[in-house]
């Protein structure tokens, strides 16, 4: 069985810098599960 990590991150941003802020999560190897207003949840497997 896979287990995963999860991160619950806020971003107040707008437009190109949200853009930018989950970019770098996903080159960091985070998968968006969901967004609900400003927070944004992440998962990744462990290692």
């Amino acid at each position: 069985m896979q287990k995963f990590e999860y991160q619950c991150v806020w971003i107040l941003a707008l437009g190109n810098t949200t853009t930018r802020v989950l970019n770098t999560y996903g080159r960091e190897g985070w998968e968006l599960v969901s967004a609900w207003g400003p927070w944004f949840y992440f998962k990744r497997p462990l290692q």
